[in-house]
């Protein structure tokens, strides 16, 4: 699958992750294909919502009937509601990290939106595979639409503010800091319910009017040693890094059995396992971690890496391979 689509963006920062995505559509495809034929009317749209806001409060449940009341055979999902308030980058790294849901009749709804009520765009976009983005064109969808692009192409953008308002009903009022639990969801449903993009929705936006937000810093490796960023911390105190796993291996795609890792900021120098589950090292101890999203994370089993290494968030550093698994 090769993306050719009208909108340009860069190259997916792994492509331990472009594979995940491909299977993960060819086994949506066999499960489409096996329901379809068990129930002939089987239509049913996929709705992924991610915001800042915390898992308690009124908002959710105003965005959920926005979707509800928009359409009934709708599955509706939460990736995360605690995304550290205003961080635009954290919500990029979770898309990219689920990009491989992004099937056909899919809808995903961003909230992290520090620029609500400023001159930035509210976006919908749709991919070449059938699957939808809307929310704050600010970098939220960057990183996962580079992973679409690349697969499918992106073939539609638009701009929601403020043609669309009226469309899909968002009360006016003057009120420009409502995006997120109104117009947001209230432009999802109207794709779920129109099965795409409603003409009248907003503006088509030009490929010179649209790509990606924000710039994005690449991993490298030059004489073996690895150079990346620690980009943020979840809620566990993990470390994640932007170096994709493929760095680290050998031509033949052998990983190292440790890595030594120092902080270009901080000086702190740590040499610690690479493994694939937690339950490799005794409690307390740090580990360097490949799973989850095709990047190197940095651990402490039962603790939290942030706290207990000396290591900042958006630090530099430099990893040294040490032999071979």
């Amino acid at each position: 699958m090769n993306g050719n689509g009208k909108y340009a963006f860069g190259e997916p920062r792994s492509q331990g992750l472009l594979r995940h995505m491909e299977a993960a559509a060819g086994l949506s495809a066999a499960k489409r294909k096996f329901f379809g034929r068990l129930l002939p009317t089987h239509g049913c749209w996929s709705a992924y919502i991610a915001s800042d806001w915390g898992d308690h409060g009124a908002r959710l449940g105003a965005q959920v009937f926005d979707f509800s009341a928009r359409r009934r055979n709708l599955a509706i999902f939460s990736l995360s509601h605690d995304i550290p308030a205003f961080s635009v980058m954290a919500a990029a790294y979770l898309f990219e990290g689920h990009a491989w849901l992004a099937q056909p009749n899919t809808v995903f709804v961003c909230v992290v939106d520090p620029g609500v009520g400023s001159s930035r765009k509210a976006i919908a976009v749709r991919a070449g595979n059938g699957s939808y983005f809307v929310g704050p064109h600010n970098g939220v969808f960057d990183l996962a639409l580079r992973c679409l692009s690349a697969l499918y192409g992106i073939d539609e953008a638009v701009e929601i503010y403020p043609e669309g308002r009226q469309v899909i009903g968002v009360w006016q009022g003057g009120v420009k800091c409502v995006d997120g639990d109104r117009l947001f969801s209230a432009a999802a449903g109207a794709i779920i319910a129109h099965r795409g993009i409603p003409p009248e929705l907003g503006r088509q936006l030009a490929p010179e009017e649209f790509g990606e937000a924000l710039e994005w810093e690449v991993a490298y490796r030059q004489n073996g040693i690895v150079s990346g960023k620690i980009e943020y911390a979840d809620n566990y105190g993990n470390l994640s890094t932007n170096i994709p796993l493929e760095l680290l291996a050998d031509a033949n795609g052998t990983a190292p059995h440790s890595l030594k890792i120092k902080g270009m900021q901080s000086g702190f120098k740590i040499t610690l396992p690479l493994t694939d589950h937690f339950a490799a090292v005794e409690r307390w101890k740090p580990l360097a971690l490949q799973q989850g999203n095709s990047f190197l994370h940095i651990a402490v089993r039962e603790g939290s890496a942030a706290t207990n290494l000396g290591f900042a968030i958006g630090e530099k550093i430099r990893v040294g391979i040490i032999g071979e698994k």
